[in-house]
């Protein structure tokens, strides 16, 4: 590897006591230890040159670690089927979870979870509506936005209607960048309202809300258009982008469906369609003709036989895993046509299908920065005000409410562009910094996360049992047999200085606190906890 490309080295430990290595590179090695003396950078030494691999394009990080059969696992005592299960849709339909939901959600079994996703009215989330409330955020400025959809993704009972805002802006984009200037911003927060209210609505009604948007209307110039001179971007976007894909349309159909589109205005928060503004000739669009308007483009789309193909592909891919097959896929189709076009059908089909299930799909996917750190923080049930986050997920190669271009973020369609050597590091150093002080930038310090007290109302009475438990709903349970035993040498092995704080087991003997926040941190740095 190039030296300019050479990862650079995690932050300090926050912890005095927390005085291991990471991944700076060595130039003299010490004499070997009669004890193996495990560090951070010989833990996650293999971890980096997978992200090296993913980097240059020719190894998928997730083939390092999944290849369609699960038994290439070693499963530790707390792993089985049914947690594994669990674990797997909680990650992929939403940001992972607590020990306690994957408890609760698991004692529903795999179809009543599913159930309880799907319909998120029967659970109450206002809890958290009172949480950003009392954080007062400024909704009328990007970073503010960004903080507050972090914030609900991460404390949300409702993580599926969180997961499938987040495809759907991944989707049907807009950007703040182009919305209109500072005055507008808000329309980017009533998009992402609006796409949360209709996440499993029928695409019909999905699209007429979004084409009626005023962020989109600003972001793909439907303001430009008129009458005599129809602005044609958004009627192709919508086309190739949207609901068909290239090849099922042609240029004149574009310029048709452009001035079936026009007669749309935004004003400030706000939209009107002008009757007196819209194209009233005679159009041929996509094999019919009539004089059309935007809701005949939405109806003629949703009900072309490639529109179903398209946005359920995109789904199975956000879902599940890449590249799906027809047979993946004609499920999903069938529920789509035979819902009347309704995205809740085509999900149920999605979640209750033995591919979302299978062996291939597990840890297929890399976490997109989004997912990583609203689950980072999801998982450790951290308290914080989200300063800081905005930029890190941004460092990580996503920017939520500004995606690069139209086209939405490469790695929702190949989740191994999401990693490369600085970003996983970005992803290191991230969850250093929530072990111990929270996120940074935040007005108050929030405590580091209470070991003491895990340990207590777990009962966690032993190194085996305090990797166990953090291994079962970070990891599912399932660590190889030599990772487990890296995680138990490094988590016994002393502290470099003497002195500091310790946490005591209920057997009695305590371990140093440094090694106990290193022994989750490398958990959470390992390539496994990197995957969907």
């Amino acid at each position: 590897m190039d030296t300019q490309d050479q990862p650079t080295e995690p932050i300090g430990p926050q912890d005095p006591e927390d005085t291991q290595p990471r991944l700076a590179a060595v130039k003299t090695a010490p004499p070997p230890p009669k004890k193996p003396q495990i560090s951070r950078r010989v833990f996650l030494g293999a971890s980096a040159l997978g992200i090296v691999g993913v980097t240059g394009g020719s190894i998928a990080l997730a083939e390092m670690w999944q290849h369609g059969d699960l038994s290439v696992f070693g499963k530790g005592p707390v792993a089985s089927a049914s947690a594994m299960q669990t674990g797997h849709l909680l990650r992929r339909a939403g940001f992972g979870a607590t020990p306690d939901e994957l408890a609760s959600y698991q004692s529903l079994g795999f179809a009543g979870a599913v159930d309880q996703l799907l319909n998120y009215q029967q659970v109450s989330d206002s809890d958290l509506e009172n949480r950003l409330q009392q954080m007062n955020f400024d909704l009328s400025k990007p970073q503010e936005q960004q903080r507050w959809w972090l914030m609900r993704m991460a404390w949300s009972k409702r993580p599926l209607l969180e997961k499938m805002t987040l495809f759907w802006h991944g989707v049907l984009t807009s950007s703040f960048r182009k919305v209109g200037g500072p005055a507008n911003y808000g329309r980017m927060i009533n998009q992402n309202q609006f796409l949360r209210t209709h996440a499993f609505d029928t695409f019909d009604t999905i699209l007429l809300g979004i084409t009626s948007d005023p962020a989109m209307l600003f972001y793909l110039d439907l303001t430009k258009s008129t009458s005599c001179a129809p602005n044609e971007n958004y009627a192709r976007e919508l086309m190739e982008l949207f609901t068909l894909g290239i090849g099922h349309y042609t240029q004149q159909d574009v310029a048709e469906g452009a001035a079936a589109l026009t007669g749309w205005r935004a004003y400030g928060l706000t939209s009107r369609y002008i009757e007196r503004n819209h194209n009233n000739l005679t159009k041929t669009f996509l094999g019919q003709r009539g004089n059309f308007d935007y809701k005949d483009v939405v109806r003629i789309l949703t009900n072309h036989p490639a529109a179903p193909w398209f946005i359920c592909r995109k789904l199975f891919t956000f879902f599940v895993y890449e590249n799906p097959t027809n047979d993946d896929l004609k499920p999903l189709v069938d529920s789509y046509v035979q819902s009347g076009h309704n995205m809740g059908a085509v999900m149920r089909t999605l979640l209750l299908s033995p591919q979302f299930s299978s062996p291939k799909a597990y840890r297929a996917r890399v976490k997109s920065p989004t997912e990583f750190v609203a689950g980072a923080f999801r998982a450790l049930n951290r308290p914080g005000d989200g300063l800081g986050l905005p930029a890190l997920t941004t460092q990580m190669g996503q920017a939520l409410l500004d995606p690069p271009n139209v086209a939405g973020w490469p790695g929702d369609k190949v989740s191994a562009l999401w990693l490369n050597s600085g970003t996983w590091m970005t992803r290191l150093n991230f969850i250093d910094r929530l072990l111990v002080a929270g996120t940074p930038g935040q007005q108050k310090r929030v405590m580091p996360v209470d070991f003491q007290q895990i340990v207590n109302d777990q009962k966690l009475d032993s190194p085996e049992s305090f990797v166990d438990h953090f291994s079962s709903f970070l990891l599912d349970g399932v660590v190889t047999a030599d990772r487990r035993t890296q995680l138990l040498e490094y988590f016994t092995s002393p502290a470099q200085s003497r002195g500091g704080a310790t946490v005591s087991l209920t057997n009695g003997k305590a371990y140093p606190l440094s090694r106990i926040r290193g022994t989750v941190y490398l958990i959470m740095g390992s390539p496994e906890y990197q995957l969907n």
